[in-house]
């Protein structure tokens, strides 16, 4: 599970972004619950923070972020707007939320505002929503939608922080001796 979460989730992992999310399959990586909370044991007390988002029979969503970051990104002026425009309140811990956001990925409907959680531009995120996915300049880490060159820039950033972090896990390194 470390190594996947290192691939997906390395520049959250970095502080390079508030948070990440990744697919943990149930049939390859058993007892979920349990190394999650493993990993928040160790990894909280550097503000790191493991959560599953939702989860079926087969798989679970799984997000990695880095607290104080996330919390900071959702106070952020246009973003607090945004979540207010979905329905999120005013004032509200990154808890409380992320426990709403956990509601919402249960609805049919996508929930959008999960891109605010990731850091994702908010005009690339409106770009999502009116366009329904469609006639992006740039498909990296999400779908951009303006500023192309700065986002292949953090994309390349992003890259480069995986690799950096799965060579060290690779090599025999576990996310508490990596982080802590």
């Amino acid at each position: 599970m470390e190594k996947l979460i290192a691939y997906h989730c390395a520049p959250a992992l970095a502080g390079i972004k508030p948070s990440n999310i990744v697919t943990c399959y149930k049939n390859k990586i058993k007892n979920i619950n349990e190394k999650i909370e493993k990993l928040n044991n160790e990894l909280n007390k550097k503000g790191i923070y493991v959560e599953i988002l939702c989860e079926c029979e087969k798989k679970a969503l799984v997000m990695v972020y880095r607290k104080k970051l996330l919390e900071k990104t959702l106070q952020e002026d246009g973003v607090k707007s945004f979540l207010v425009s979905m329905g999120y309140p005013e004032k509200g811990s990154v808890a409380e939320y992320l426990e709403i956001l956990k509601k919402n990925l249960k609805k049919e409907e996508f929930s959008h505002e999960i891109g605010a959680f990731l850091g994702y531009p908010l005009h690339d995120i409106y770009g999502f929503m009116y366009h329904r996915g469609e006639g992006c300049l740039l498909c990296g880490e999400w779908k951009v939608y303006k500023n192309a060159d700065e986002a292949e820039k953090l994309f390349h950033r992003f890259g480069t922080c995986r690799r950096a972090l799965c060579r060290k896990v690779q090599s025999g390194k576990t996310l508490e001796q990596v982080f802590c």
